[in-house]
């Protein structure tokens, strides 16, 4: 099983993918903003909830940081920092602030145990039904049709255009 997850999507292409992995797994979900500046939690139910989804506010990839997790399990926070083991990591993919670039996003699986699994292995499934895989990379159907006219960043928008994605 892959550990690991990147993608490209819109805004458009994360609602339909969360939308399909909400109806795979099989218990209820939340989404957990992780600050890892505060101990404040912000716990969403749905992707819609997300503030300002499919716009990153940064110029580089991994800016904004998520964990889905089953709703029934407590939210641990030790010294700052999210620390649970049932969940998965989400970090979305959005436009630069400028909206000239698509940054891409990640999921990522940070402890092997049967939650964790069945989380990564359902959005692997639905990922793989829902979008275009291109050497290892997943492009949502919106963000397949901004090729050749945005930007694809897999590092940060400041870096050479060498190290942006390409079909």
């Amino acid at each position: 099983m892959r550990k690991r997850i990147l993608f490209f999507t819109t805004k458009n292409d994360m609602i339909a993918i969360f939308n399909m992995f909400c109806e795979l797994v099989s218990f209820e979900i939340r989404i957990v903003a992780i600050n890892e500046m505060s101990n404040s939690i912000n716990v969403y139910y749905s992707i819609e909830e997300l503030p300002h989804l499919g716009q990153l506010h940064s110029n580089n990839h991994c800016s904004e940081n998520y964990i889905i997790l089953k709703s029934d399990i407590p939210i641990e926070v030790n010294n700052n920092i999210f620390d649970n083991r049932t969940c998965i990591f989400f970090s979305p993919s959005g436009f630069s602030p400028d909206e000239e670039c698509l940054i891409h996003g990640q999921f990522a699986m940070m402890d092997e145990n049967d939650t964790s699994k069945e989380l990564m292995k359902a959005m692997n499934k639905v990922l793989k039904k829902c979008c275009k895989c291109v050497r290892g990379w997943y492009i949502g159907n919106e963000a397949t049709q901004l090729q050749g006219i945005k930007r694809f960043i897999t590092i940060g928008v400041n870096e050479p255009p060498e190290y942006d994605f390409t079909f």
